[in-house]
């Protein structure tokens, strides 16, 4: 099941959050600093701690889009995080097209892959790519729709996928979005 929710990731409770992420998981700004914030207390262990998991998972210092880092939840624990799994999606700067929407179809299969490998059953989303990369919104929810959607019907242990908005309008856009899909 997919559903569009208000909140903030960092309090929800799913068995993985996914962290929207540069490529370098430097964790400054946005949702990234949330998430590292809500974490350790402190982002700078945990950019330390998520760059020494890059390495050791990806073997580089840097990852692309549809390539994911999983990191300790730390404190997030305490909401029945099990894992957050740092995903890149594309830079928009307002801009949309083709290319953009396939890298965050990479992004977000990468996440619903690597959380069904881990045997997760519920995964919560940011709304990567639309905060300070600049992608639009309304893209974004019909991306995560159709992405979500299709992963489900073969997922082996994915159940719940949930995109938590953390602005009310946010949540409203997404919500006529998926109303106008519908129809």
């Amino acid at each position: 099941m997919f559903r569009v929710v208000h909140g903030d990731i960092t309090r929800f409770k799913a068995e993985a959050i996914v962290n929207a992420a540069n490529k370098y998981l430097e964790h400054g700004g946005g949702v990234a600093y949330a998430i590292a914030k809500a974490a350790s207390g402190d982002v700078s262990e945990y950019i330390r701690i998520s760059k020494e998991e890059m390495r050791k998972q990806i073997g580089r210092d840097w990852i692309e889009h549809g390539e994911v880092v999983v990191t300790p939840p730390l404190n997030l624990a305490k909401n029945g995080v099990k894992y957050v799994i740092h995903t890149v999606g594309p830079y928009c700067g307002g801009k949309w097209d083709e290319d953009k929407r396939k890298k965050l179809e990479l992004a977000i299969l990468g996440a619903l892959k690597k959380a069904d490998e881990l045997g997760v059953r519920s995964i919560a989303f940011p709304a990567i790519s639309a905060g300070i990369y600049g992608c639009p919104l309304e893209e974004v929810v019909k991306t995560f729709k159709l992405v979500v959607n299709e992963f489900l019907k073969s997922a082996k242990n994915v159940t719940d996928v949930y995109l938590v908005l953390y602005s009310e309008r946010d949540y409203e856009v997404a919500l006529k979005v998926l109303e106008r899909d519908e129809l």
